[in-house]
């Protein structure tokens, strides 16, 4: 063995002909393990919170649909009779139905809005406009606001001798004053635009951190390629701002088929004119503790039922919508 072989053969081994990747799928896999760490360290809080309140009142139901109860007194078990009534009896199943398809409509015109102005609204904060940090707290400040407080300050707001209508009849836009909450036809929508407008600062800051979030090379190479304002927006920012989107549509889901605070302050159990603002709360309130003055017929049990029923309803949607949105991100 010559001197050359004998010193190769105790040389090190050489790693120049190694590719240079090597470790990268370990490493790889090791950020995103941290990283799904970190993800469930932070959302832990917030489902055990969500648990607590919201899931476990939810189960409490279940045994309380089981029975019939004024509120007072023995408890009469009636087994699966409270839903058989909901679902067959012409008296509840047309109240159910309409209410059913007024929230339905009442949803659709809030996510509408949230996600059309609140999204406008969003992007023209986004833009390095004079005043921008003011603009975001003057749109997010109604949301801390009581939702009494809110429902009375917009009832006055859209009276026919409110300011809306004063200003309405003086531009000449209408020969009278329009009673908003006292139609049939316009009742429902107004109330679902007091929601809108109650709730839009916190649509505009999630799309806004979604906005905030899209990487600055990427509009730069857009608009170095030739892309206009609104072909970076429709093409770069939009696409980004999906799991924004879903997160407000499974909130306002929830949210808008299980509460009814600003019909009931405003309109009252009974939902008027005409029942023309019934949703599924509004519903559930009224079989609970009864609508009008010299209603005796009231029934925990039943309105039980009617809650498990709603939350069947929108359960589905709203396991599809956050099941995809996890995929996505």
């Amino acid at each position: 063995m010559t001197k050359q072989a004998a010193s190769d053969s105790l040389a090190p081994p050489r790693h120049d002909s190694m590719p240079s990747d090597t470790r990268s799928p370990r490493s790889k896999m090791s950020y995103r393990a941290l990283e799904r760490i970190q993800r469930t360290l932070l959302l832990t809080p917030g489902v055990l919170l969500y648990g607590i309140f919201n899931f476990l009142p939810l189960l409490a139901l279940i045994p309380l649909s089981l029975v019939k109860w004024p509120g007072i007194g023995p408890k009469e078990f009636v087994g699966l009779d409270n839903f058989a009534k909901v679902l067959t009896q012409p008296y509840y199943r047309d109240q159910m139905l309409n209410a059913l398809f007024q929230n339905v409509i009442f949803f659709v015109v809030i996510i509408g809005s949230f996600l059309i102005i609140g999204t406008a609204l969003a992007l023209l904060l986004s833009f390095r406009t004079w005043g921008r940090k003011s603009y975001q707290v003057l749109f997010f400040l109604p949301y801390p606001m009581a939702g009494a407080a809110v429902a009375y300050l917009l009832d006055l707001f859209v009276h026919p001798r409110g300011p809306f209508n004063a200003v309405m009849v003086e531009l000449g836009l209408v020969d009278t004053p329009i009673p908003f909450l006292g139609s049939e036809d316009t009742a429902l929508v107004t109330m679902a635009l007091f929601y809108a407008w109650h709730r839009m600062g916190f649509a505009i800051m999630l799309i806004l951190s979604g906005i905030l979030a899209v990487r600055t090379d990427l509009l730069e190479a857009s608009q170095l390629d030739g892309a206009s304002r609104w072909q970076s927006i429709r093409n770069v920012v939009l696409p980004v701002l999906g799991p924004a989107f879903v997160l407000i549509t499974v909130i306002v889901m929830v949210d808008v088929f299980n509460n009814a605070d600003y019909i009931l302050l405003i309109m009252g159990p009974e939902a008027g004119p005409l029942r023309s603002t019934d949703i599924m709360g509004t519903f559930l309130f009224r079989t609970a503790f009864g609508g009008s003055a010299d209603t005796t017929d009231t029934n925990f049990g039943m309105a039980a039922a009617i809650g498990l029923l709603t939350a069947l309803m929108i359960l589905p949607a709203a396991i599809f919508l956050a099941l995809r949105n996890l995929r996505n991100t």
